[in-house]
């Protein structure tokens, strides 16, 4: 049950935004106001995008190296400069 009241001012460029996919999801200006509130500001939701972050972050990081290091041979290459 909707308890609270607002008032909202959009310009015209956000009101036709608004009213354009209130009229393709056959809904309210107030229901897809709701909706974004709650798609952008739920802890769910931002939980969720933070661990998709975390995933593309991963995905794109190299890979460690598989075998062991010889760290002597490292220490002795860079010694070469």
């Amino acid at each position: 049950m909707l308890t609270k009241r607002t008032n909202i001012l959009f310009d015209d460029e956000l009101w036709e935004l608004v009213t354009s996919v209130a009229k393709r999801e056959n809904s309210s200006v107030g229901k897809v106001v709701r909706k974004a509130i709650r798609n952008t500001y739920s802890e769910d939701e931002i939980s969720k995008r933070r661990a998709d972050a975390c995933k593309k972050i991963l995905a794109i990081r190299p890979k460690p190296f598989p075998g062991k290091i010889d760290y002597k041979e490292l220490i002795n290459y860079g010694r070469k400069y």
